[in-house]
This record gives structure tokens, C-alpha cells and sequence, in this order.
């Protein structure tokens, strides 16, 4: 009952949206960038073979990022870069996260969620509405595609964006996620019907919720490790984004800048670093890493806060007990500088990472048993003080300053992660210029 209910809310809602909204509000703008978090729920497929009983459901914290540049965009687990072909169409290379939907306990064993590659033909009709057609595979080379047509509405602060997609299922992918690898199965098409839903509460602060519910194809259901047909998810969370109601800020008091830094690992938690109480380790690991600043904004719930996007590279080097990796990140960070003769700037960041190679530092804090994640949340906190104010003009744009370098799974709460408790702290300092 509670799956027909859905259905019915869906298919209405797309009616209905159809028949009475307007879809050109004068004046409406898309905000051009934005960080949050939103929790899934959804039903598991799995039967009592895979899965410790029908019905099982689970719960998934996602990390959120959108960026509405020229080129270059985030839009919520999506990141890619488009081009304009023609009229009205465009063409995108981008990934997104894919979520598996295994059970809790499974989890961490299998670790199949991931940020999958594809390229993406996009025909808009009107602005909020269009039709994309997307090619992409899984990093096991394991091909599916989808055709979504999305129909955005307006109303003042609130913006209804019902969706239709036909996802076409390969075998290889269907004996993955579905057969485990050990049935072989037929392709197939999913049917999924649902609706986006924003609504802009105040000033730089959103609400989100998301409702769908996806038909398996019937490859899937040959499976004789899936129970249910279908699934019916529930997104539900909120962001920080550009306040759509203002003027896109042009001009920005706010400079790009590199930033270069040399950090040591600590075996300290971030509550214990935040306090003063960080733990050497001692086979002494070290990182060095530098990042790029595009501001974003200069103003923050109208408060002197910038806002910036930043790109990031890593190399944990070698050591006694870890061969060198690279990591990359991704993030926002906000910036509040306290106006002292000597100016002092406080930061915080959130994004994600990736490394090539797990750390020492992370592996040594796992329980027995339990695999960490190449991919988890980046987090940063920071605190410099402008070499500028100190020595003079001569190191105008130059910033001395602390960062903690943070990895992290959440707590056990984000699929994408792996389902576990874990990461890795680093003390850094580093020197930041502004130009």
C-alpha cells in the first residue's frame, strides 16, 4: 500500500505541476554555488539470502556540492564539465555517485558505491525544462544508460522539479549488483518516477527533499537473491547556497589564491585536535599539498564571510611504514576574517577525497576486519594571520596559518564510505598568497 501511495503522489504531483504551475518566474536566477547534506532512505531489493531479512531498509548520509559555472558544474553527487553544440543542446563529461542499496551488513564487505563516469547529450526546451540522454559504466566496465525528461516549477521560494527515467541495465551490470556475480542475467530497463523539491527558506539557507520510486527491470528480478520489485526512496536535508533572491555577485572583494602547506600525522581524533590535545605518530608520516582559491562570494548570511571553491592535491610521502600516495580534493571553504590590528582569519572546509593509496595513518585505526575507503568527506580548519599586517606592503596577499587535514566516514552513517568509522588527521602549516 505504502508503494501505490507513492506512485499515486508522484504521478499526481507531475499532473498537477503540468496543469497549474508557471514556469517563468521574472526574475529568477539559479544560485551559482551551495554546500549541504541530505539523509536517504530507501528499501533494499535483497531477499533473506543477501540481506538479514525482507524489507530491510537503510539510511545514507550524502554530501552535497553545486557549482553553476560556465563550463564547469557540481549539482548535488554530480560533477562534470558541459559545452554548448548547437541550439539548445549541449554536451557534458561528468561523474556521479551510484548507490548500490545493499544491506547495512554488506556494506563495507562489498564497498560497490561509487562515482561512475559518462557522458551526457542534453536538449533543453525551455529554461527548467529538458530531456537528457546519458552513456555510462561503472570502474568494472559495466554499462547502463538513462533518458530523463525533468520539468522544473516555480512558486516564489519553492521549486518543484517532477522527473520521468528509463535506464537501460546491461547484463555485466545486472549480474553485479543484482546477481552478486554469481547468476547470470539478462538486460533490462528501469523505470523510475520522482520529484526534486527546493525550497529556499531564508537567505543562503535551503530546504530539500527528494520522493521516488524505480521499478527493477526484469533482468534484475530473475535474480533469486532480490525479493522486491521495486524500491521507494526519500531524500531529506538542506544546504547552504547562493541566495537566488540577490543580484549574482560580480565584482568580488575576494582574490584567488595558492596555498602551500607541509603537515604531520597525528593519532589524535578531531575532538581531542580541537581542544589543543594532538597525539604524535610515531613513524613520523608526513603530507605536503597545495590548493588553488576561486571565490565564490564575498557576503555570507550577509555577513563578511567568502566563500570559496577549492581544488586540492596531496602526496603522503614515504615512509618506514607507508609507500607514497597522492590524494585530490574537492571543497568549499568559508573564511571570516576578525578585524585585529593584525588581521586573523578563521576557516572551515568541507568536501571530498580521494587517495590512491589507503595511509598508514587510516588503516591503523581500523577494527579487524573492517576495509577503509579511498574515497571520504574532506574536512578543514584553519587559522592564519596576514604577513601583510606584520612586516608590510612587501608581503602584500601573503597569509602564515594552521590547517587540520581531515578525513572522514561519518561515522558510520555514508554507503558511499563504506559504513564505517574511521579517517585520518594531519597538523599542517602552510603560507597562503592572494593575488
Amino acid at each position: 500500500m505504502k508503494r501505490i501511495s507513492l506512485l499515486f503522489l508522484t504521478v499526481y504531483s507531475l499532473f498537477f505541476t503540468a496543469l497549474h504551475a508557471d514556469p517563468d518566474v521574472p526574475g529568477y536566477r539559479q544560485p551559482r554555488w551551495g554546500v549541504g547534506a541530505v539523509w536517504r532512505h530507501v528499501n533494499v531489493p535483497f531477499n533473506e539470502r543477501f540481506a538479514t531479512h525482507n524489507g530491510e531498509t537503510t539510511v545514507s548520509f550524502i554530501p552535497t556540492f553545486y557549482y553553476n559555472g560556465e563550463h564547469l558544474y557540481f549539482d548535488g553527487t554530480e560533477l562534470g564539465y558541459r559545452a554548448d553544440i548547437a541550439d539548445n543542446l549541449s554536451l557534458a563529461a561528468f561523474t556521479r555517485l551510484r548507490l548500490a542499496d545493499f544491506p547495512e551488513n554488506r556494506q563495507n564487505e562489498y564497498q560497490d558505491d561509487g562515482y561512475d563516469p559518462g557522458v551526457k547529450l542534453r536538449y533543453t526546451f525551455t529554461r527548467g525544462q529538458y530531456a537528457d540522454l546519458e552513456l555510462m559504466t561503472d570502474m568494472k566496465g559495466n554499462a547502463y544508460g538513462n533518458f530523463t525528461y525533468e520539468h522544473t516549477f516555480y512558486w516564489n521560494d519553492l521549486d518543484l522539479m517532477p522527473y520521468a527515467t528509463a535506464s537501460y541495465k546491461s547484463s555485466g551490470f545486472n549480474m553485479r549488483y543484482y546477481g552478486l556475480e554469481r547468476e547470470s542475467l539478462d538486460s533490462g530497463i528501469d523505470l523510475a518516477l520522482g520529484m526534486d523539491i527546493w525550497y529556499h527558506l531564508y537567505s543562503n539557507f535551503y530546504l530539500y527533499g527528494k520522493i521516488q520510486t524505480k521499478f527493477l527491470n526484469s533482468g534484475a528480478t530473475k535474480s533469486t537473491y532480490i525479493g522486491e520489485d521495486r524500491q521507494n526512496e526519500y531524500w531529506l536535508g538542506f544546504a547552504f547556497r547562493d541566495d537566488k533572491d540577490k543580484p549574482e555577485q560580480t565584482q568580488l572583494q575576494s582574490k584567488p589564491y595558492f596555498r602551500l602547506a607541509y603537515g604531520f600525522a597525528t593519532t589524535a581524533n578531531l575532538g581531542e585536535i580541537l581542544v589543543g590535545d594532538t597525539i604524535p605518530d610515531k613513524f613520523n608520516n608526513t603530507m605536503s599539498s597545495l590548493f588553488y582559491g576561486y571565490p565564490l562570494s564575498d557576503t555570507f548570511f550577509n555577513f563578511p564571510v567568502s566563500i570559496y571553491l577549492t581544488p586540492g592535491v596531496v602526496w603522503h610521502h614515504t615512509s618506514e611504514v607507508q609507500d607514497t600516495s597522492e590524494e585530490f580534493v574537492l571543497a568549499l571553504k568559508a573564511y571570516y576574517t576578525i578585524p585585529l590590528p593584525w588581521r586573523v582569519r578563521l576557516g572551515v572546509a568541507t568536501g571530498i577525497s580521494y587517495v590512491t593509496n589507503i595511509t598508514y595513518i587510516e588503516n591503523a585505526d581500523m577494527d579487524p576486519g573492517i576495509k577503509s575507503s579511498k574515497l571520504l568527506e574532506h574536512l578543514g580548519f584553519s587559522a592564519d594571520i596576514s604577513l601583510e599586517d606584520i612586516f608590510g606592503d612587501t608581503l602584500d596577499g601573503l597569509w602564515l596559518g594552521y590547517d587540520i587535514h581531515h578525513r572522514s566516514a561519518v561515522f558510520k552513517s555514508a554507503s558511499e564510505y563504506g559504513n564505517f568509522k574511521g579517517g585520518s588527521n594531519y597538523n599542517t602549516v602552510y603560507l597562503q598568497y592572494h593575488f
